[in-house]
């Protein structure tokens, strides 16, 4: 995530963090610093593999019971290169409604024609110098959106994106509201930043990251309820750094500056009502120069990176329970290969990673898609043991993405970019392969690793996450 200079202040002592005001707040504050030294302690779980090479499953299992994709995908339609200011046109999000497929970035919100894909506009923000920087990733079932906006520069130093707007897109893409949404004070100032986070909770809540709250509105923009980080109350600046939400649960990933690692990172789990589950912030302890990122609070996971010139150090999968503490990490090794993460960098430094989640199982990717010799692998894993419950192959020189998943199924894009692509069904209990689908190639030479994938049946969008050389490719049911 981009922090502007204005957000850290200059230190006056040695000190990571100094109490202002408030004595819950400063036993709290001390408490967690005092739990780096024993966050060597959360539990570890080893992942165990087994190598498969053989490209034709051989175990036998039953199709599934219902079709997840026409027997053939073909392109409908190409929209232009994504122009404007390197910095601004990044992804943010992707919205469909029956007439109009959205998508999201820091130049503007563009709404095309889903058959054809011709623009039929953006969504107009509320005052004419206003650019978006945030966006849910999803509508509601009513087809509410929410945006968040940057009033002014968006390159300026003090950008603040934090104007939010409800949108409406059942009625003319009315904004329905807009508030301005800002951190709790601190230093006399509310905290700003240039990108938020931005998320649907059950019992109609938007939740709105800030750099150090986590406001509640509801639907008609009143607030709800507001959770303060750690920071709140103290003359160090603790950061909210991502949000991740679903339905009655946000997870917060919380970063503090200082001492030799530079950044130390925590997570606190709130439910739908803004209550905090966990007694303390968890510490996430990562390697030198290493980072984490929050997965999803579906399950609640995160993801522990290596410093990216580091080739020893495995990447570890972070569960938590549903209260927020750390279940199991587990080591992300496979005699398949390398877990392959098809890292996708959103708007403000957000990460997204292709890993498909079905109950307590994570399906992930291994090998080296440029093999012409040994397929890259399927992985499933346990995430309740760590153990993998099956490794099984695709193509080879392929970038196999994850389409969809569900408690029989998970089913798989076998990218070639430049070739047909088929798609595959994975059966859950064995990992039985069947190809259902096969998606035409385009006459475009496709970063399949880096693209983001959007499939709904029968309708599959892939989207250059920046500057590519084109912006949405839409592939539609052949005749």
């Amino acid at each position: 995530m981009a922090h502007h200079q204005q957000a850290y202040p200059a230190e006056d002592s040695g000190h990571i963090l100094q109490p202002r005001s408030g004595g819950r707040l400063r036993d709290r504050g001390r408490r967690i610093l005092a739990v780096t030294a024993t966050a060597v302690l959360l539990l570890t779980g080893a992942t165990a593999c087994s190598d498969s090479t053989t490209s034709t499953p051989s175990k036998s299992s039953s199709a599934p019971k219902e079709p997840f994709a026409p027997a053939q995908l073909a392109p409908a339609w190409k929209s232009p290169r994504v122009e404007g200011d390197s910095l601004r046109t990044p992804y943010m999000a992707a919205w469909r409604t029956p007439g109009a497929y959205y998508v999201g970035r820091g130049t503007g919100v563009e709404i095309l024609d889903p058959a054809t894909g011709k623009k039929l506009g953006t969504v107009v923000p509320p005052e004419p110098d206003m650019t978006p920087c945030g966006m849910t990733e999803r509508l509601t079932a009513d087809g509410l959106g929410a945006i968040a906006w940057i009033k002014g520069d968006p390159e300026a130093l003090r950008a603040a994106c934090d104007r939010i707007s409800l949108i409406d897109t059942r009625n003319g893409n009315k904004i329905a509201w807009t508030k301005q949404i800002s951190g709790a004070p601190l230093n006399g100032k509310p905290l700003t930043n240039d990108t938020t986070r931005l998320a649907f909770l059950s019992g109609d809540v938007l939740a709105v990251m800030t750099p150090n709250t986590v406001v509640g509105l509801r639907l008609d923009g009143a607030e709800a309820w507001t959770w303060r980080n750690i920071g709140v109350g103290l003359d160090k600046y603790v950061l909210n750094w991502d949000m991740t939400a679903h339905h009655d649960r946000i997870m917060v990933m919380i970063g503090i500056e200082g001492g030799p690692e530079l950044w130390r990172y925590w997570v606190s789990t709130l439910d739908a009502s803004g209550k905090e589950l966990s007694k303390e912030p968890v510490p996430m302890p990562v390697p030198a120069k290493g980072g984490v990122s929050l997965v999803g609070a579906a399950p609640m996971t995160a993801i522990v990176e290596p410093y990216s010139f580091d080739k020893v150090t495995k990447p570890e999968l972070v569960t938590f329970t549903r209260d927020g503490s750390v279940a199991r990490r587990i080591p992300l090794a496979s005699d398949a290969g390398e877990i392959r993460l098809n890292r996708s960098r959103r708007l403000g430094g957000a990460k997204r990673f292709d890993i498909a989640f079905s109950g307590s199982t994570a399906y992930l990717v291994a090998g080296n898609p440029a093999s012409s010799t040994a397929p890259v692998q399927i992985v499933a894993l346990d995430l309740e043991s760590g153990a993998t419950r099956w490794t099984e192959a695709v193509d080879t020189v392929t970038t196999p993405r994850f389409l969809g998943v569900d408690k029989d199924t998970v089913y798989v894009l076998a990218g070639k970019t430049s070739q047909d692509m088929p798609v595959y069904a994975y059966a859950a209990k064995d990992g039985t392969r069947t190809q259902i689908s096969t998606v035409k190639a385009t006459d475009s030479l496709l970063s399949m690793d880096n693209l983001i994938i959007d499939y709904t049946t029968g309708s599959l969008a892939l989207t250059e996450p920046g500057q590519g050389p084109t912006g949405t490719i839409m592939f539609r049911p052949t005749p």
